[in-house]
């Protein structure tokens, strides 16, 4: 069982589409980002890496994929978040490194927009295994 703990954090008109906006939520501060596809993001403004504030000084990016050698290719655009000390970069959907298998993970927080308000569920995290 799973203990929601939702809270809302300001009209949906304060966040400008894809900009990431910093606010503070229960007692944690939280990068909140509005994007053109409709949905909104939240992560926690700590990078698992070092601790560094990962919201205050960066916007949602892209990143460099995977190609042939001697191609560079730029995609995920707005769907990265870069840490501004060592520049490790996280997918502010899953919080997950790009095309990395580490165990390190940015922390996300499920987001919504209801009666033009965007919530967000501080709750316990759930693992990948039960959320399927």
């Amino acid at each position: 069982m799973t203990s929601s703990k939702e809270v809302g954090v300001g009209p949906v008109d304060d966040f400008p589409i894809g900009e990431l906006k910093l606010i503070v939520a229960g007692n944690r501060e939280v990068g909140v980002v509005r994007r053109a596809d409709g949905s909104v993001q939240a992560v926690r403004n700590w990078c698992p890496h070092k601790g560094a504030q990962i919201c205050k000084s960066t916007q949602p990016t892209g990143t460099m994929l995977p190609g042939a050698p001697g191609t560079l290719t730029w995609g995920k655009d707005g769907e990265i978040l870069r840490c501004p000390w060592h520049g490790f970069e996280f997918d502010i959907r899953t919080g997950e490194r790009p095309f990395s298998e580490s165990k390190m993970r940015l922390r996300v927080y499920p987001a919504r927009i209801e009666n033009g308000e965007i919530l967000i569920d501080l709750g316990p995290q759930r693992s990948k295994e039960s959320t399927t």
